[in-house]
């Protein structure tokens, strides 16, 4: 296997772009190609490429490379506003969700220890997909994108700290809720303190120390640096790119770091990436029960799109605003991946919740963008103001 992978890698990216084009030209989000090749490709129809580690670690620093663009297009000076618009569509987009999981799961099974951890699968979202057709779509800057990216934050925040509260109740590790707590906390305001402190300065004064051409460069060391930090307090590494980006963002190098970036993440990292989901998954290998997992799936996608949707009309959002960002909050991925994996591990679930998790994870990426275009391109209003409709 390791002698194809120069092979294996040519006919990813070739064909990821051939199916981009073909994607645009008629006018459909170009992840869906890219996710429906990954699943052409693998166990599932041709079984021609298996992901290796080599191919994990691209796809890796290409959802880094995503979150870190995403980073970069958010104003941080909007950060506090944007903040307070998200927190609503977040809680919506966990307690619904959780509150599901919980009790189709614990009605089918009466075990809470199980019934808890779908709860937390339910709750998780991964907002690549989101991203990558809000890119496209040339809506990450509008109000609907800087919405999905901080709700996703606090749901990945909020998921973690439930996740590390039902491993400690049901394997007696209380002890390391509260430091996982702590990890958590120091992790922003570490973040927040060599941002501001360390990375913009450094950043605004590249040419006094003549460093002005490695500043793509540097800025992927930033990327990867603050995605460690992420993993080691215990949040998902994308949480560290975004906030590298957002730093970053506030510089006059932004422009340069942003062509580069995308350059490098768009012309392979971030194709691997989403090629690499559908290669992970054979869906002839899934077994749980039809009923079942068909209730798991649609549970696990609506209501999250109706939690936050609802939430983001609390918040004051009109209908269609909050339905493209109760769209934009269905991604499941690797958050959600991770959490049902370990808890196969410490045996809290079957295999068959595993099994639904890799279903819900496609099913979800694959529906996000054909709404998400449907929800910005079909669904307008003549009541927004001027400066909305920019």
């Amino acid at each position: 296997m390791e002698n194809n992978i120069l092979l294996h890698l040519a006919i990813i990216i070739f064909f990821s772009k051939i199916l981009t084009a073909i994607s645009r030209k008629l006018k459909q989000p170009p992840v869906v190609g890219m996710l429906v090749l990954g699943i052409v490709l693998g166990p599932t129809v041709l079984h021609f490429i298996e992901p290796d580690e080599v191919i994990n670690w691209i796809a890796k620093i290409g959802v880094l490379f995503l979150l870190f663009e995403a980073g970069l297009e958010t104003n941080i000076k909007k950060i506090k506003e944007d903040s307070r618009q998200a927190i609503l569509p977040a809680a919506g987009g966990i307690i619904l969700p959780f509150v599901s999981g919980f009790f189709l799961s614990y009605l089918l099974t009466s075990n809470i220890a199980q019934a808890l951890v779908v709860g937390v699968i339910f709750t998780a979202t991964s907002v690549s997909v989101s991203v990558m057709t809000l890119i496209d779509l040339g809506k990450l800057k509008g109000l609907e994108g800087r919405c999905i990216v901080n709700a996703a934050i606090i749901d990945d925040i909020v998921g973690i700290i439930l996740l590390t509260f039902i491993f400690g109740l049901t394997t007696g590790e209380g002890s390391t809720i509260t430091f996982s707590i702590i990890k958590i906390v120091s992790f922003f305001v570490i973040a927040f303190l060599f941002g501001m402190f360390i990375l913009q300065p450094f950043f605004l004064n590249l040419k006094k120390i003549l460093l002005d051409n490695v500043v793509v460069s540097l800025a992927i060391s930033a990327v990867f640096l603050y995605a460690w930090v992420a993993e080691m307090t215990g949040l998902a590494a994308i949480t560290g790119a975004y906030f590298a980006g957002l730093f970053m963002g506030q510089t006059h190098h932004k422009h340069a770091v942003q062509t580069g970036i995308t350059n490098i993440g768009k012309s392979f990292f971030v194709d691997v990436f989403f090629v690499n989901i559908g290669l992970g998954f054979n869906l002839f290998d899934i077994k749980t029960e039809p009923l079942f997992l068909l209730g798991f799936v649609l549970l696990a996608i609506f209501t999250k799109a109706i939690g936050s949707g609802v939430g983001a009309r609390l918040t004051n959002f009109d209908f269609i605003r909050s339905f493209r960002i109760g769209t934009g909050m269905m991604p499941r991925g690797e958050v959600a991946l991770i959490v049902a994996n370990m808890a196969l591990v410490k045996g809290l679930i079957s295999t068959d919740i595993l099994s639904a998790t890799i279903m819900m994870v496609i099913v979800s990426a694959l529906v996000t963008p054909l709404l998400l275009k449907f929800g910005f391109t079909k669904m307008k209003l003549e009541s927004f103001s001027k400066e909305e409709k920019k």
